[in-house]
């Protein structure tokens, strides 16, 4: 499960007005994840910023940062900008580069195109597959549906859908996650505005 966030409103119809909802909670009841609470992240938030670096450690850790940046590259080259003037200079040796690179397929691509047409053997060199060509089981199903013989595994619940059961599905409300009022809003649906 990846964890998104987002800013949003929720709001519905109520009486025919657009209202916005308010869910009232307490920090301990609001989870950020599966475990931590939105009261015990204020808590280690606020152990975290007490436990901050003074200035003078970070004036040394960004002067050490920037030592093993340039890792005793030459004058000439030891800032971004001379790097990018660099580069700048010699563009069309860029430019081949970016295209050589854009132009070649990732490995685990080759490897499935590779294993796919593999798994084809003989079939893998013919325009056109005859019923020979196929495994009895394949055969069979083929011929069946042409036939009209075809049945699938999950029948039972395909016949059990009533234009009852459909009446009722599409009766019920819509929830929307958008940032503009959905022009279909109707009384029982949601609509949860995102804000960015």
């Amino acid at each position: 499960m990846s964890n998104i966030t987002k800013k949003a409103i929720l709001r519905a119809l109520v009486e025919g007005v657009l209202t916005d909802l308010m869910v009232q909670t307490k920090a301990d009841n609001v989870y950020l994840d599966d475990t931590t609470t939105v009261a015990a992240k204020l808590a280690e938030m606020v152990t975290a910023i007490n436990e901050r670096a003074k200035s003078t450690d970070v004036t040394t850790q960004i002067s050490a940062a920037i030592n093993g940046l340039i890792n005793g590259a030459p004058d000439t080259y030891d800032t971004l900008k001379e790097i990018a003037d660099y580069i700048a200079s010699h563009e069309d040796v860029v430019a081949g580069l970016n295209a050589a690179i854009g132009a070649k397929a990732d490995k685990s691509t080759v490897e499935a195109i590779q294993a796919t047409v593999s798994a084809l053997g003989a079939l893998a060199s013919k325009s056109k597959v005859a019923e020979a060509d196929l495994d009895d089981s394949l055969k069979s199903k083929v011929n069946a549906a042409a036939q009209g013989n075809h049945s699938h595994s999950n029948k039972t619940v395909l016949d059990g859908i009533t234009a009852q059961k459909v009446a009722g599905w599409d009766g019920k409300g819509t929830v929307y996650v958008q940032a503009v009022q959905p022009a279909g809003l109707a009384a029982g649906d949601l609509w949860i505005q995102t804000l960015e």
